[in-house]
């Protein structure tokens, strides 16, 4: 569909652009001897009339795209076209001026408009050159605007394989875990055997309501990261322990889907399951202004040798985030006097 015509708004702005060429066209004919009222009976006509013709050239412009590998051969199309259709735009306002030469008291506009048909046809080229290159950069805004639909099309699209991609690497290990768990609770202590399948039906169930999901808000995550907890806690027994210090202001923030599991289990499995002891996993909370930030902490094995980079738990959350929020997010992860820290900081989700 011809760009002027896609909306009203263009269409609008465009015959608006043709009343100051209207005005040029009086302007000329009357520095030529012309009375004002010649002047506007063929001014404004052709005016209307040019505005409807050289809409044409949106053909002209398709069938000789400018990424096209020959654009220097199209300039012999786009000075052909603009001659003949001048001089059909021409040809047109001298037969207008005829009739109304004939038909009003305007008696000389034919004469005057025959002897000035050499500028009517070089007017009448500019003008539909000028709409030619309109309808070029009008498909060049189109484009622009069709290529950051799909790239965003497909940002979501990465960003939905990636937490399809993420759910397939935790719940295929959590399952395997707790299962074996839960086979060896049944000979040594069959009610917390029967406990931790409970826990692990209703942290499935809640899984599997937010799998449709890429935004949740952070209690939801909250809620599903407490019942994974709960199950990890008959594992680990007294040896993790969890505090939450989250702010309640932040609790109706949506946040991408599955973005603590992976650190908590990460904080898990390399931190807590490595310490005789055992340790505390910390989750944090607070907000500033319109920036949220949130923390996972956990205690390390100080033997253990420091890992340089990012696991590929705290590689997915990282890459989910740059791809949502681009520069205007933080990840920050690093390991100091024997704690862990993972630190994310990034705008609040705007609710519609």
């Amino acid at each position: 569909m011809n760009p002027i015509l896609s909306s009203r708004a263009r269409l609008g702005t465009y015959l608006l652009g043709w009343v100051p060429i209207v005005a040029l066209l009086t302007f000329v004919a009357m520095s030529q001897d012309w009375r004002l009222a010649e002047a506007l009976a063929l001014a404004v006509p052709m005016g209307a009339g040019g505005a409807f013709m050289f809409l044409s050239s949106w053909y002209l412009c398709r069938a000789l795209p400018l990424r096209s590998t020959r654009v220097g051969s199209h300039w012999t199309a786009w000075i052909l076209a603009a001659v003949i259709m001048a001089a059909l735009w021409a040809g047109a306002g001298l037969a207008l001026a005829w009739c109304l030469a004939k038909a009003t008291p305007l008696t000389g506009l034919y004469h005057r408009a025959h002897a000035a048909l050499p500028t009517l046809v070089g007017i009448g080229a500019v003008l539909y050159l000028a709409t030619l290159t309109l309808h070029y950069l009008l498909d060049a805004v189109d484009l622009g605007k069709q290529s950051e639909a799909r790239e965003a099309e497909f940002r979501i699209l990465a960003q939905d394989a990636e937490l399809r991609a993420l759910r397939a690497q935790l719940n295929p290990h959590f399952l395997f875990n707790s299962l074996n768990s839960i086979s060896a609770l049944t000979t040594i202590d069959p009610p917390k055997a029967r406990t931790m399948c409970i826990l692990l039906s209703d942290f499935l169930r809640g899984s599997l309501r937010l799998g449709e999901k890429r935004l949740v808000s952070l209690s939801e995550e909250v809620d599903l990261l407490k019942a994974y907890l709960s199950i990890e806690q008959i594992r680990f027994g007294s040896r993790l322990q969890v505090q939450w210090e989250l702010d309640p202001a932040t609790l109706g923030e949506e946040i991408p889907a599955l973005l603590l599991q992976p650190l908590v289990e990460n904080a898990i499995k390399h931190g807590i399951a490595g310490l005789t002891e055992g340790g505390v996993v910390r989750v944090a909370s607070r907000r500033e202004g319109n920036v949220l930030e949130l923390r996972v902490e956990n205690p390390v094995d100080p033997d253990t040798p420091v890992v340089h980079g990012l696991g590929m738990g705290q590689r997915q959350v990282r890459s989910r985030l740059q791809m949502r929020f681009g520069d205007r997010m933080r990840f920050e992860a690093g390991t100091t006097d024997g704690v862990h820290r993972v630190r994310m900081v990034f705008p609040c989700e705007v609710k519609p």
